[in-house]
């Protein structure tokens, strides 16, 4: 493909490229048939991106953000003909949002015309992706030797401000935070400067652990784009890094009312209510994202973690089940189910466990204290004895107590 970048510049265009198709800087609050088709599409669960998709026309007024996100499912599903029908009505909603997909769906069924014609639009747009998009997706292959296509790169389609912006997208997702805050602070001299300016030097002071100065930058976007929810997500991720937490909670509860429920914004709300020990209420929060996306292996722990600590230890025995089916050795859920075996006084089953995590190394000091514990019940006084004098030398002082108080001579 001809183009008027630099081998540096197409690096990290294509590594932008294999984000996903993003329109937050446009955010309005959405029902909740649109998330779960978005999740399920996410998912690879056709069937039910497309029933949601559906669903998402119950509620009016109709968006352009329904017509794309039933396009995607009906693409997933091989129906490009339905798909273009969608994507065609979510452009007279807001033309060119779905310029892209068009030239992508009319690339697989061979119509290169229509790709061409739709890449043209789509690069004359505010929603023009960046030429590692066209280069990535194999979906366009079969223009790429085309003089009519080729010829549209002979124009410099991006400014020198959407230049920086994939740059910096490509510093910070390389953790290469300081070179990102340097280029930033060149582009950001006055109030007029972009909102997506200030978010993405707040993602950069966050990934650098400056978090007062990402809270600040991300008010600023707030400041400069009302509408976009997502500015408000950002500031009570800074806030819940600052330790505040009921700041975080006010930031991320109105993000949830203005999206709608983005579901994202739950996992992050439970995550701050955990952090305030608020376990019952963390639970219900990850039930509800669970609902989005099942098989999350981190939201599950979660979930599990906040069942245990509220004392609900046989939906945590459940949710350990489901996820050792999926990771049969994994270390943690094995150490967490003999903690709960324990609480419900299963002695021997918590030894099994303890002792599969003494046998891999693992948090070998806790795990030596807590088989001491189980041996006790039991009626194991001198094996109970050995794991807490283990324990205790490797530092445990709980388990040096235990030892004291238990195993005088």
């Amino acid at each position: 493909m001809a183009g008027t970048f630099s081998k540096s510049t197409f690096l990290y265009l294509a590594l932008l490229a294999l984000q996903p198709f993003n329109l937050s800087g446009f955010a309005q609050k959405m029902p909740e048939a649109y998330y779960r088709a978005q999740a399920a599409l996410e998912q690879n669960d056709t069937q039910n991106a497309l029933h949601w998709s559906d669903s998402c026309f119950n509620t009016k007024p109709y968006r352009y953000q329904y017509y794309l996100v039933k396009g995607q499912a009906l693409l997933q599903a091989n129906r490009q003909n339905e798909a273009i029908d969608a994507f065609v009505q979510a452009e007279k909603l807001r033309p060119g949002v779905a310029s892209f997909l068009l030239a992508k769906t009319y690339c697989k069924i061979d119509d290169t015309q229509s790709c061409i014609e739709w890449t043209r639009k789509n690069l004359q747009s505010i929603f023009r992706e960046p030429e590692s998009m066209y280069q990535l997706d194999g979906d366009f292959k079969s223009v790429h030797n085309l003089k009519d296509w080729q010829n549209i790169w002979l124009t410099e389609w991006y400014t020198p401000v959407e230049k920086d912006i994939f740059y910096a997208k490509y510093l910070i997702n390389n953790q290469n935070y300081d070179e990102a805050i340097e280029l930033l602070n060149k582009r950001i001299k006055s109030k007029k400067s972009k909102a997506e300016l200030h978010e993405l030097r707040g993602l950069a002071h966050l990934g650098a652990e400056n978090f007062n100065l990402a809270l600040k930058d991300f008010e600023n976007a707030y400041r400069r784009s009302k509408k976009n929810y997502s500015y408000l997500a950002q500031q009570a991720k800074a806030l819940y890094k600052l330790n505040q937490h009921d700041k975080a909670l006010k930031a991320v509860d109105l993000a949830i009312e203005k999206s709608g429920g983005k579901p994202e914004y739950l996992l992050l709300k439970a995550q701050i209510l955990s952090k305030q020990l608020r376990w019952s209420q963390a639970y219900e929060m990850l039930k509800i994202y669970l609902e989005y996306y099942p098989t999350n292996l981190n939201a599950n722990l979660q979930l599990t973690y906040c069942a245990y600590e509220s004392g609900y230890y046989t939906d945590a025995l459940l949710a350990i089940a489901k996820m050792l089916k999926f990771t049969p050795n994994n270390l943690e859920l094995l150490l967490l189910r003999g903690k709960i075996y324990l609480k419900t006084d299963q002695p021997r089953q918590a030894i099994a466990d303890f002792n599969s995590t003494i046998a891999q190394n693992y948090r070998v000091s806790e795990s030596y204290l807590l088989k001491g514990q189980a041996l006790l019940r039991i009626g194991e006084l001198n094996e109970a004895c050995r794991c807490f004098s283990i324990s205790g030398g490797l530092g445990n002082t709980e388990a040096q107590g235990m030892h004291y108080n238990t195993c005088k001579p």
